[in-house]
């Protein structure tokens, strides 16, 4: 059966609509303190256990550089999320640590939209978290400026630091 919802992008929207949901009732069963802590943990893992996957299968190489962990980040949007997501938003690298800059986000937009942005603890620190966990690189990034805050953009820093 022919769908318009067969492609790729089409199954990754449907993905991240269904983690909408989960969301919000989360918060509605247990408030948004829990479904945040629940929503981070299971991000996390995902995209541990989803990078730890891309190593195994050879889609991606344990990163010597900033410049290869960018790369690695490259591939996991690509991958995970619709629309070329993430993709052409700048970064610029500066000795082991980069900067990337955002202005668009679904999740942001889907969140605004049903008026529970407040209080939402954006999972992207979980993301990056899984990813370079399973790198065995320290976790070190840190969010200088979001669209959950009010910002008007994302600004995310992350340095490339082996353990």
């Amino acid at each position: 059966m022919d769908s318009r919802f067969n492609n790729i992008d089409s199954i990754k929207k449907l993905w991240w609509l269904h983690d909408s949901y989960w969301h919000a009732t989360v918060v509605k069963e247990f408030g948004m303190e829990k479904a945040n802590e629940l929503n981070l943990a299971a991000a996390e893992k995902f995209f541990r256990k989803y990078t730890l996957l891309l190593l195994k299968t050879g889609e991606i190489k344990k990163p010597q550089s900033i410049e290869d962990l960018v790369d690695i980040f490259r591939v996991v949007w690509a991958t995970c999320f619709p629309d070329g997501m993430y993709l052409d938003a700048p970064i610029t690298i500066e000795g082991n640590t980069a900067t990337w800059m955002g202005t668009e986000c679904h999740a942001y937009d889907s969140l605004r939209s049903a008026k529970m942005d407040t209080g939402y603890a954006c999972g992207c620190q979980a993301i990056r978290n899984g990813v370079m966990k399973a790198l065995r690189l320290k976790v070190d990034h840190s969010i200088e400026e979001s669209l959950i805050n009010g910002d008007g953009r994302c600004v995310i820093k992350f340095s490339f630091q082996p353990k």
